[in-house]
């Protein structure tokens, strides 16, 4: 006997359909904010990665978790990016003596630990013109504050004197000499004779360094002391070497020491007299910690650029400010220039192989507050844009890096909470540039130049400009290392070009460099490794 299968009628069915829809609705208008972040989401990414938006905007990714609390890094050689963290702003990784350094490879995404003998927390580094990374001081002990100081008063960071090389061939750290002082919180510039001076800083006491300079030799792997220059900075004081030898302090730091206006004044420091030459007319100098400074491009140019800033201590004042200073007039002073398109405290200020500046991250208050903006900096028509926004908020302890493909890495962040939390994962932002069409191609560049001379290769495109790009060194707002300087093009014909290399050891210092070209519109190459002969 076949079964009789009940069939419901017409208005039955159209009931059940419209209590669905009612419940439905029901459970959609509950969760409103969801969905309609959801929806806003889903928009975003859908345009985020439309041909002509990234054109236009570039494009941020998520590429990797380094697993890393990484707060100083620097792009090495051969490509690879040193993350260092030492003890990662965590006394229970201090006081168990754990140590962290990790290598990304930026083309196989993987990452390698490195034994880490010391706590690198809170180190200077720069660039030997061998291509290793000088790191010296770190911490000795960590902060101990008034509530739970025996004596009720707060103790202070402490500094190390120890300082090691990292060679990027044979991926280890190299014991060399001991500093003078201990540093925590310094600053290391490389001069244009490859030493490398060292100024700022906690002492082992945890006191200020009150200006004592000293500088590391490559050959005796020694550091001298100079008791004829002292001069006082905040720490992490931002210093560029100039085209004329002198040191040039922008004003910005990254925190301890004297709060006055006069201790923080910019200027130009000259090492051979300790003449100090101040740079009047910075818009708004009780702004100028945890600000940014970069050596806009070329550096011939020799201007240098101040982008935002936060007041002294853990105050929740931040500033959109930025100004500019000639170093080529006799008596250079600030103007200022546009204004970011938010306040930043820690932005993140990278020069492009274009001439451009990417400035992203920083936050509106201290340590909080993350704005989660980037605009670029052009520095023909001295304005903004604003370009695609980052998917993570960066502040205090994070890094950005230019990569030899022409992206931009950035790393870390510490947000002020109370379980003291820090962002590992990696973002890398690709500019419109790469996706303006294809990029020239180079061949047949020399692995090694000698300043004042001339060098040929061949390109697969006409080119436009040359340009050596110094691999960044980044930690708290603070790279002394990162410049762009011009190859002029003395002759180009039949896919060869010749460029001449400058003679001013203080514009191109010795090290190892990215060697960009682009093909007339602003597109570079993917870079060519070269080394400026010391």
């Amino acid at each position: 006997m076949t079964p009789v299968v009940a069939t419901p009628s017409a208005s039955r069915r159209r009931r059940r359909i419209l209590q669905a829809g009612i419940i439905v609705l029901v459970v959609l208008m509950g969760n409103m904010p969801y969905v309609s972040s959801w929806a806003s989401d889903q928009y975003d990414a859908w345009q985020a990665h439309k041909p002509d938006y990234m054109r236009a905007n570039g494009r941020w990714d998520i590429v990797a978790d380094s697993g890393s609390r990484s707060i100083h890094a620097a792009l090495l050689r051969t490509g690879k990016v040193l993350l260092m963290a030492g003890s990662g702003n965590d006394k229970k990784n201090f006081d168990a003596k754990r140590f962290e350094t990790v290598l990304w490879d930026p083309t196989a995404n993987t990452f390698q630990k490195i034994i880490t003998p010391w706590d690198v927390f809170c180190a200077g580094h720069a660039f030997l013109p061998n291509g290793d990374l000088l790191i010296a001081g770190g911490t000795k002990a960590y902060e101990v504050l008034a509530a739970d100081s025996p004596d009720g008063k707060k103790k202070e960071y402490k500094g190390l004197k120890d300082a090691y090389l990292f060679d990027p061939i044979g991926e280890r750290f190299v014991k060399t000499g001991f500093l003078q002082h201990a540093r925590w919180y310094p600053t290391l510039v490389t001069l244009a004779n490859g030493a490398v001076v060292a100024v700022s800083g906690l002492n082992e006491n945890g006191d200020i360094d009150p200006g004592n300079t000293e500088t590391y030799d490559a050959p005796s792997a020694s550091w001298m002391e100079h008791p004829n220059l002292r001069k006082e900075f905040p720490t992490y004081p931002s210093l560029l070497l100039a085209a004329d030898g002198r040191l040039f302090f922008s004003g910005a730091n990254a925190g301890y020491g004297p709060a006055s206006l006069a201790a923080r004044q910019s200027g130009l420091w000259n090492l051979t007299n300790n003449n100090f030459q101040a740079v009047p007319g910075l818009p708004l100098p009780e702004v100028n910690e945890t600000a940014g400074t970069v050596l806009l491009a070329p550096a011939q140019d020799q201007k240098i650029m101040f982008i935002g800033g936060g007041g002294v201590g853990d105050t929740q004042v931040a500033t959109d400010r930025t100004a500019i200073v000639d170093l080529t007039t006799p008596n250079p002073a600030w103007v200022r220039g546009p204004d970011l398109s938010s306040p930043k405290r820690y932005p993140g200020a990278v020069v492009l192989p274009d001439d451009t500046v990417l400035v992203s991250g920083g936050s509106r208050r201290y340590r909080a507050k993350d704005t989660l903006t980037a605009e670029i900096y052009n520095p023909v028509t001295n304005t903004f844009r604003q370009v695609a926004d980052p998917h993570v908020g960066r502040d205090y302890h994070s890094e950005y890096l230019l990569l030899p493909d022409g992206r931009v890495a950035v790393f870390g962040s510490n947000p002020l909470t109370d379980d003291n939390t820090f962002d590992t994962r990696v973002e890398v932002y690709s500019p419109p540039y790469l996706y303006a069409g294809p990029r020239p191609v180079v061949s047949g560049a020399p692995g090694a130049v000698t300043r004042g001379t001339t060098i040929s290769f061949r390109t697969s495109q006409r080119v436009g400009k040359v340009r050596l790009l110094r691999p960044g060194a980044y930690t708290h707002v603070t790279d002394t290392e990162q410049r762009s300087v011009a190859l002029p093009i003395t002759a180009q014909a039949d896919g060869t070009v010749t460029v001449s290399v400058p003679a001013n050891p203080n514009v191109l210092p010795g090290d190892w460099y990215m060697l960009f070209v682009d093909n007339g519109a602003n597109v570079p190459s993917v870079a060519t490794w070269v080394q400026v002969a010391q």
